[in-house]
């Protein structure tokens, strides 16, 4: 049962018949704080929180300047209560390695100021106080920003080259069978940054390097001629006294072939010429400058008149030789 104290003396005053009278009320006022402090019990005969506050010795004027209670301070009371002072404390914030200045809040954690500012924090974020720690007078919050950061590295693969040997390639000469292409390996860096700066750790920077995308060289394949060069001086002036037959001038052409015989039967070589039979007879020998010795062991459906069409080994040679105009000596 709640005790009632009359104050001093009753005032009867007859107002339209009216009784009015002023009392106490004997209470039990808790009163917590939200930074921490000890909890203060103040009872006894209290009609405002603030009463309450000073009958328990409190520095009322003091608590106003630093705390908002959630009830008004001049709140009549009646019956026990309890009471939160929420503090309105200064805190101090540094995000990212910078100082956002300090601020008045009444927020009661750390979590609740940060999202009061609207600051959200990452998984990799590292505060230096719990979220759930109590907002204390000129506290200092400091997070440091973690951050990933992710960028792609190619790094090119050099091909190799292979030489392989051909006997029918003239020898000192080249070609290319499969044309070199180089590879590539493409990663996947993520490294770790503090508060905009790269994350060092034991001298080293925090990060993974993934191999995400690899594309091989191919490999060059290049034929090596070994085929020995015909006894004769191929392509140089023969020497007086051999050309002592007949000289004409002819339209060259230029041919190659795989595997076919000649008219004659032979395979093609160099050396092999193609003619119009009614014009030089197969099997004469023959000079032709800027090409060399030569046989007319070979026919062709384009081959009239005074036409005649080289053999080389390859058709990149053929392409070099084209259409050309030379004079061919009959040989004895």
């Amino acid at each position: 049962m709640k005790k009632f104290l009359i104050l001093g003396v009753i005032a009867i005053v007859l107002l339209s018949g009216s009784f009015v009278a002023y009392a106490a009320m004997e209470t039990k006022v808790t009163v917590n704080f939200s930074d921490g402090r000890t909890t203060v019990v103040s009872e006894g005969l209290h009609n405002t929180l603030e009463e309450a506050l000073s009958g328990a010795g409190q520095n009322v004027q003091q608590l106003k300047a630093n705390y908002q209670p959630s009830i008004p301070w001049n709140k009549s009371l009646d019956g026990d209560i309890t009471v939160d002072l929420k503090c309105k404390c200064k805190v101090n914030l540094e995000l990212g390695g910078k100082n956002l200045g300090t601020f008045i809040t009444t927020q009661t954690t750390v979590g609740s100021f940060l999202e009061e500012r609207k600051i959200q924090l990452s998984a990799w974020d590292e505060p230096n106080v719990s979220m759930n720690e109590a907002i204390t007078q000129n506290m200092r919050i400091v997070v440091d920003k973690v951050e990933q950061r992710v960028k792609k590295e190619t790094k090119t693969i050099k091909f190799t080259t292979k030489e392989v040997k051909d006997d029918k390639l003239e020898k000192g000469k080249k070609e290319v069978t499969t044309k070199g292409r180089p590879g590539k390996e493409e990663y996947q860096i993520v490294a770790l940054y503090k508060n905009g700066k790269l994350l060092i750790k034991d001298g080293k920077p925090v990060l993974t390097k993934t191999l995400i995308n690899k594309v091989a060289p191919v490999m060059e394949v290049v034929k090596l001629g070994t085929k020995e060069p015909e006894k004769q001086d191929e392509g140089s002036t023969p020497a007086s006294g051999i050309l002592s037959g007949q000289a004409m001038t002819f339209e060259s052409t230029a041919y190659t072939s795989y595997g076919s015989k000649t008219a004659t039967g032979t395979a093609p070589h160099k050396g092999t010429v193609a003619v119009d039979p009614d014009v030089i007879p197969l099997g004469t020998k023959l000079y032709i400058e800027g090409y060399g010795y030569g046989v007319a062991e070979d026919t062709g459906g384009r081959i009239k008149g005074h036409i005649i069409d080289l053999y080389f080994s390859s058709e990149a040679d053929c392409v070099k030789w084209g259409r050309r105009n030379v004079k061919v000596h009959i040989l004895k």
